[in-house]
């Protein structure tokens, strides 16, 4: 997608508005903008929206004019150039909770897990990941551990048994749990 300034429009990317962070795009004679409400039961966008958007001097209001006429209205090829997944993994990364530890900081997932400490390291280390822009943390931490995805799959299902992980963050036993990790 390209991602220079068009003259028309504000500095392009991310920024907080009314409650909710916004990120926008000019493409041409197009704006895209998507919404992600802070403090959400989510941290991914809610709204996304594109419209005409032509505006500046005479000779680029003629210019923006004539290439929105030629698409005749929104062009398929502009939205499959819409980021959507790195835009996801940048609004998670922003507006997720720290959890109180910094979030560049791996947490160590230990190679096995056979303990409620070891299976709560592991889903912190995805939250973690998560919340930092991964867009497979389970696939990049089955990666780094040299284990396959299925095995992690396992994992984190049998950490979702232990009551450490309900498929979005961690639980309070899984806080709680990390909370004495970090004290001893």
């Amino acid at each position: 997608m390209n991602t220079h300034s068009n003259e028309t429009g504000p500095p392009q990317g991310w920024q907080r508005e009314d409650g909710s962070l916004k990120w926008r795009h000019w493409e041409g004679p197009w704006k895209i903008e998507i919404t992600c409400m802070e403090g959400g039961p989510f941290n991914g966008p809610t709204d996304l929206s594109i419209s005409l958007h032509v505006a500046g001097d005479d000779e680029t209001l003629v210019r923006l004019t004539e290439e929105a006429i030629s698409t005749n209205g929104i062009p398929a090829s502009l939205l499959r150039q819409v980021p959507l997944a790195e835009i996801k993994a940048q609004a998670r990364a922003i507006l997720a909770p720290q959890e109180g530890k910094d979030m560049h900081t791996p947490w160590p997932v230990p190679e096995r897990c056979r303990t409620d400490t070891d299976y709560a390291l592991l889903v912190a280390e995805l939250a973690r990941m998560r919340a930092t822009g991964s867009t497979a943390p389970q696939g990049d931490l089955a990666a780094r551990l040299g284990i396959g995805k299925a095995t992690m799959s396992e994992r984190i299902k049998r950490a979702k048994d232990r009551g450490l992980w309900d498929g979005r963050q961690l639980t309070d036993k899984a806080r709680q749990i990390l909370n004495q990790w970090k004290d001893q």
